[in-house]
């Protein structure tokens, strides 16, 4: 009987697909990027995490088409503003997170009434035009405030004082990031609630604002002060029966499904393929494609990008055909990358300070060796140089004009390399690759200036990536 019901319920949400494939182009892509899972122990009707969308099949049955197609749109909402998988304040609260992204999704989308009883958090009064962190952090204090006699268990801090308590940076090496980016969404465009635009072109009929099983919060309003060492109750913190916790609860970053979803809103932004996305939700789903890169994720993902052809015997791995009795072998990872750095008289000292620093620490990635080759008009050398460990010192040649196509000419023509990255201000022509092979290119620009000047060219080239370094002081 669960199975037919599954079925049924499967088919259902196949046709909205179906519809958004006519209506709404950016819906049905992301729909097709994640895997619809029905799962019997949700007491919520949608969650989105992990590449998947889970559905409970008890409740949907008891809703009619156009119930289950604004909730499925607005789990599609949280995907292409990315909550599932980034933006996600360090020690955050399962329960929090997922009333912040309701808040955020209702500021610019007139959600149904009928469906609100599903999403709480929409009756706190809040600003209009904030981002998900600042909504995070007004909850928050909402719900501490509403709960002052009974915190307990571990503490959870509110977005703020997570990513920086008493001054202090207690991220790790490679979020270091974290509160540049959370400055950059501080700048999100907004738009108040009378911008709101439907996106599935019903009436749009104003609700109450309230939700359903918001006990003990109802009224209360986000102006409590509240201490970084307060802690949340036991309820707030697990609460793994909790609609909100369930919603949140496959939440976790995921570089690799943000490019996808980033992929897809920037086709829809060139070919304006919104559908009935409201110009309010447009900006906010744009406005997410702003935050801070983290170019050391970027450069740690050429860390194993080939297999070395060195054979190693070795005694804890078995012979494949007369087992421990013989040596087994393994093959050790390694990684053939070319660096050109730009040393042309429009590149700081400082900015070259920071590109081989960068280059420093591909050592602590696990790296054994960069051919790093020098370039301004021409190449500075007949052959890169070798690094095979951090350097103290290295002497900059050139200092001259700027031209990419010598470093592409070399990189095109030693097949050798599998990845070339240029560290480099952009400012010059676009080059050519005179290869039939695959190539795979990074572009580390020295700021955020260079980076808005030269992404969209650098893009255009095929198999192209770009990042940039912050302009404020890196730690390496």
């Amino acid at each position: 009987m669960s199975d037919s019901i599954e079925k049924n319920i499967e088919e259902r949400i196949s046709k909205v697909s179906e519809r958004w494939f006519l209506t709404d182009p950016l819906l049905f892509s992301v729909y097709c990027t994640h895997r619809i899972v029905p799962n019997v122990k949700l007491n919520v009707p949608f969650r989105t995490g992990q590449g998947r969308v889970e559905f409970s099949p008890d409740l949907l049955q008891e809703m009619n088409d156009c119930e289950m197609e604004e909730l499925l749109r607005i789990e599609m909402f949280r995907i292409l503003l990315k909550h599932p998988y980034q933006r996600q304040p360090s020690c955050a609260n399962r329960k929090v997170l997922a009333q912040a992204s309701n808040v955020t999704i209702d500021d610019v989308y007139q959600i149904q009434p009928v469906v609100k009883k599903y999403l709480k958090g929409l009756d706190y009064n809040l600003p209009h035009g904030l981002c998900f962190e600042e909504y995070y952090s007004l909850i928050y204090e909402i719900l501490t405030h509403a709960n002052p006699n009974s915190f307990c268990g571990t503490s959870i801090m509110p977005a703020e004082e997570a990513l920086n308590p008493d001054g202090e940076d207690t991220l790790d090496d490679e979020d270091v990031h974290g509160d540049e980016e959370l400055e950059n969404e501080s700048n999100c465009p907004g738009n108040k609630n009378q911008n709101k635009t439907q996106g599935n072109g019903t009436d749009g009929a104003d609700g109450d604002g309230g939700a359903d099983g918001n006990e003990g919060v109802n009224g209360a309003k986000g102006t409590g002060s509240t201490d970084g060492n307060l802690d949340l109750n036991s309820e707030l913190q697990s609460g793994t029966d909790d609609m909100d916790a369930q919603i949140s609860e496959l939440w976790e970053e995921d570089d690799e499904m943000c490019c996808d979803v980033n992929n897809l809103i920037e086709i829809a932004q060139s070919s304006d393929s919104w559908g009935s996305i409201g110009e309010s939700f447009q900006s906010l789903i744009k406005a997410s494609l702003k935050i801070q890169m983290d170019y050391r994720k970027m450069l740690s993902a050429f860390r194993t990008s080939v297999i070395s052809s060195k054979r190693c015997l070795t005694r804890m791995r078995p012979n494949r055909r007369f087992g421990f009795d013989a040596m087994g072998c393994r093959y050790e990872l390694a990684t053939n990358l070319l660096i050109a750095v730009d040393v042309s008289c429009s590149v700081t000292d400082k900015s070259l300070s920071h590109f081989f620093s960068i280059i420093n620490r591909f050592f602590k990635y696990g790296i054994e060796k960069i051919d790093v080759i020098q370039f301004d008009a021409e190449l500075k050398s007949d052959k890169p140089v070798s690094f095979k460990k951090a350097k103290n010192e290295i002497k900059v040649m050139g200092r001259g004009g700027t031209s990419f196509q010598p470093a592409a000419d070399y990189y095109s023509s030693h097949p050798k390399y599998d990845g070339l990255i240029y560290f480099t201000d952009g400012y010059a022509p676009p080059p050519v690759f005179n290869t039939k092979r695959p190539i795979d290119v990074l572009w580390v620009l020295c700021g955020s200036e260079e980076y808005e000047r030269n992404h969209e060219w650098i893009k255009a080239i095929k198999r192209n990536r770009v990042t940039y370094i912050p302009s404020v002081e890196v730690r390496i």
